[in-house]
């Protein structure tokens, strides 16, 4: 039997699910600020417990690989490498934003060849990352980085209907505004999203190298100083 365990860390979700043939059968999550490098190894040894596994009884990890937080990304793919690693198991990686997109398409549960899905990452003040998908998760629009202004509103698609979704789109309402754009709220990354993805992934063997992947973390990483207490 497949079984996948799959990672979630690139949003202030942190999550893991376990797959059996395709199939979900544990989650576990939350949601915390910050809360990635001190719970995600505590959910693994949880999750493989409740389900009397070790990692060896796995068939493959799977993780998102971002766009989103550099450093949850980065814990992310930490702890799945040492486990594959450690038990000589393929890495599947997953586009972050198309995990959000099919999350939204599973909750409208609407399939139409109109349906644009288009995910966002929040990123700073009113820039996010995004990309657009169809109904069948094909790739209409790559990973961008964009600025939400009122302008943005010209590049819809009269024809379509697009649905905004993740942590990155609620800044966006007032900004984005017509009548063929809906924002589907509580749309979030999750670890059942990943493996539903990586799943599929696995069948058609599309793996990645352990040795040289690196999340895609899309912009370099930006310390900032605090402000000074006044």
């Amino acid at each position: 039997m497949k079984k996948i365990l799959s990672i979630e860390t690139a949003t202030t979700v942190c999550s893991v699910a376990i797959h059996a043939d395709g199939t979900c059968i544990a989650v576990k999550e939350i949601q915390e600020q910050n809360a990635h490098s001190e719970k995600l190894t505590v959910l693994i040894e949880e999750i493989l417990q409740e389900q009397k596994l070790q990692v060896s009884d796995l068939s493959a990890i799977a993780i998102s690989k971002g766009p989103g937080s550099y450093t949850g990304l980065r814990i992310g793919a930490s702890v799945a490498k040492g486990l594959c690693y450690a038990c000589s198991l393929p890495l599947i990686t997953v586009d972050t934003l198309q995990a959000i997109a099919l999350e939204c398409k599973n909750k409208i549960n609407i399939d139409s060849p109109e349906n644009v899905y288009m995910p966002m990452i929040d990123a700073r003040r009113m820039e996010v990352y995004t990309s657009q998908w169809d109904s069948n998760m094909n790739t209409l629009q790559e990973t961008n980085a964009l600025i939400v202004t009122e302008e943005t509103n010209n590049i819809f698609d009269s024809t379509k209907h697009y649905f905004l979704c993740g942590d990155g789109s609620k800044k966006c309402q007032e900004t984005l505004k017509g009548k063929n754009i809906s924002f589907i709220n509580n749309i979030k990354a999750t670890a059942k999203t990943i493996g539903d993805i990586a799943s599929t992934m696995y069948d058609n063997k599309d793996f990645a190298d352990i040795a040289y992947f690196e999340p895609f973390y899309l912009k370099e990483f930006q310390a900032t100083t605090p402000k000074k207490l006044l």
